[in-house]
């Protein structure tokens, strides 16, 4: 009897080492992101068991839905067994509307849920909200008390500025994925990647994002988000031409750039990133960017507005926000320094017509900083 007891607890334990505990009965891990235009387009992305190949989603303005897109399905194989990703892109959506949806396939459907597109790129008109927050590395339930909390106060989005895990590994974004609860099925998730990621495939085979996945932009009402890929100098490098055509390029009148590495930080992690210093900000100052957001240094950290590396008015301001449940780095201070502070925390973006409100959260709901940019 004891040796039965002690088989089925090896088995047991065997099944949470290769991910058997997180398997579930219907879809899980579901959430939301943009390939393309995001007051058009929805990507819907889920888990199943290994035997259920279908990828269907029925969606429309009521819980009827009326609509049904099929997609495809990713597979590999990891934790000693076969990972299946489905990947479905609602197309031809109407800006700033809310749908419904359900995912899966006959017999295997997602509860009900529902999302809303973005406004019309340039519409400065509908005010809206999202939030910014990363460097997870392990901390699951902080990542999860964001999320929730965020989707509570009503965000539209989430950017993530990277480092869900330590070691990138199958496991550990299960992890991620189920701290992180339902949430991402309302509310669309648009990350970038960090040193922890490793340029590993894990990475891009969990998220589906616009262009090369590495590096990309989109418009959101009359904002214009930027995400790069900082993990080193030669990419540093490799985008500087993209970076450069691209915010030449737009014409929105709000420019928000995302990545997970510091221009500026007096951080006790890393500090300063020396060639996105040397790389990006000249480009920054030229086309007027507004913020910069990144992670890294797991703390919170503002600048004063920045522009040709002095304090000034019309320049960018720069925000380290790596405060979601990795371990907490002493803040520092420097020359361009506004606030700083080592706590778990979250960035609230409040979009109106002819401002920017940031709102920074602790998890206890405490106001730690907030700033408003107006043009």
């Amino acid at each position: 009897e004891k040796m039965l007891r002690r088989v089925l607890l090896a088995v047991f334990l065997l099944c949470a080492l290769t991910g058997g505990l997180l398997a579930e009965e219907g879809p899980w891990a579901i959430h939301l992101s943009w390939q393309h235009d995001p007051a058009t387009t929805m990507t819907i992305m889920w888990r199943t068991e290994p035997e259920i190949k279908d990828s269907i989603v029925q969606y429309g303005l009521t819980p009827e839905y009326g609509n049904e897109a099929s997609g495809d399905y990713i597979s590999y194989t990891a934790l000693h067994k076969e990972i299946v990703w489905h990947v479905v892109e609602l197309t031809e959506l109407s800006p700033n509307t809310t749908y419904h949806y359900r995912c899966g396939a006959p017999g295997n459907w997602s509860d009900d849920y529902t999302f809303t597109t973005a406004p019309a790129a340039g519409n400065s008109r509908t005010g809206f909200s999202f939030v910014v927050f990363g460097d997870t590395r392990g901390g699951y339930s902080t990542t999860g008390e964001i999320l929730t909390a965020a989707k509570e106060k009503g965000v539209r989005f989430a950017i993530f500025t990277g480092d869900f895990t330590n070691g990138a590994g199958q496991y550990e974004y299960d992890l991620w994925f189920k701290g992180a609860g339902e949430s991402l099925a309302s509310v669309p998730f648009m990350p970038v990647h960090g040193n922890h990621e490793m340029m590993k495939n894990t990475y891009f085979d969990e998220f589906a994002l616009p262009d090369n996945e590495m590096w990309f932009s989109y418009d959101y009402g009359p904002v214009h988000f930027v995400h790069l890929l900082s993990q080193t100098e030669d990419y540093a490098l490799d985008q500087r031409g993209w970076l450069l055509r691209d915010l030449k390029g737009t014409t929105q009148p709000w420019k928000i750039v995302v990545a997970h590495h510091p221009a500026y930080s007096a951080g006790g992690g890393h500090g300063c990133t020396q060639y996105v210093l040397d790389h990006w900000v000249d480009l920054f100052d030229r086309f007027h960017v507004d913020l910069y957001f990144c992670g890294h240094d797991h703390d919170y950290e503002r600048t004063w507005p920045i522009r040709e590396g002095r304090i000034d008015a019309q320049g960018t301001v720069y925000v380290v926000t790596g405060g979601a449940g990795a371990p907490l780095v002493e803040a520092g201070r420097d020359w361009w320094t506004a606030m700083s502070e080592s706590v778990y925390h979250y960035c609230i973006v409040n979009v109106q017509p002819s401002q920017l409100r940031v709102t920074v959260y602790s998890l206890d709901g405490t106001v730690l900083d907030a700033f408003t940019l107006k043009k």
